[in-house]
């Protein structure tokens, strides 16, 4: 009688184990689904937080999307260098964070590219893409940050997008934690924020739910790539 085949998981495959006399077979079995995420945490570099978060990621060996507002790396360059050094991915959230519709051509291109110079100048590269605040944004606006940075708006549309509501008032760590660890899929965007006391406090739990559910964690940048084949 032959000894029962074991499943086993090794990167990104199921192994097939066969135990017999001779030495240890591996047939690879099937492909393990990917579940890309992408944590994007807008609005720092923030001063009270900044620190303790980066020390909570560098213990979890989870890397980030940071977006920055220009005024606030004016203020604390050395924590946008520190994320950089760390391996997050940093990108342009404006210099003001204004509703960027109504504004000119000319007052949407001031504020990209002052952001993008003070992200250069504070990490020593460009940012890696736009990414409106309150996420309005059209053609126009993505044209006109496009010929005054070079900057592509992140297509957010193209992935499964949640929304944690760190930044709402009434949201519980309950509640957070809820939504940022439902309906994962591969390609997932989870938009959260730097200075919210909720997201330091209960990041650690959700990243541990998010590793239970087997997630991948990566960059705009990584998501932004076609997927392995």
């Amino acid at each position: 009688m032959l000894p029962r085949p074991v499943f086993v998981g090794l990167s990104r495959f199921r192994w097939l184990i066969l135990p017999c006399l001779a030495p240890l077979v591996l047939l690879a079995a099937e492909p393990v689904a990917r579940k890309r995420v992408a944590l994007v945490i807008d609005d720092g570099p923030d001063l009270r937080q900044n620190t303790a978060m980066l020390a909570l990621l560098a213990r979890e060996h989870v890397r980030v999307t940071f977006s920055y507002i220009g005024k606030n790396v004016v203020a604390h360059p050395a924590l946008a260098q520190a994320a950089a050094t760390a391996g997050h991915e940093i990108i342009n959230h404006s210099f003001t964070h204004p509703h960027l519709k109504p504004m000119s051509d000319a007052d949407i291109a001031r504020e990209a590219a002052d952001t993008t110079a003070e992200i250069e100048q504070a990490i020593g590269r460009k940012p890696a893409w736009f990414w409106s605040p309150y996420l309005e944004h059209d053609d126009r606006v993505d044209a006109a940050v496009r010929r005054a940075t070079g900057l592509d708006h992140f297509p957010f549309t193209k992935f499964h997008f949640i929304g944690s509501l760190d930044w709402e008032a009434p949201t519980t760590p309950e509640k957070y934690f809820q939504l940022s660890t439902t309906g994962i899929v591969d390609g997932t965007v989870i938009l959260m924020h730097e200075w919210p006391a909720v997201t330091l406090a209960k990041l650690p739990d959700v990243i541990a739910e998010l590793k239970k559910q087997g997630v991948e964690f990566v960059t705009f940048s990584d998501l932004a790539k076609p997927a392995a084949r």
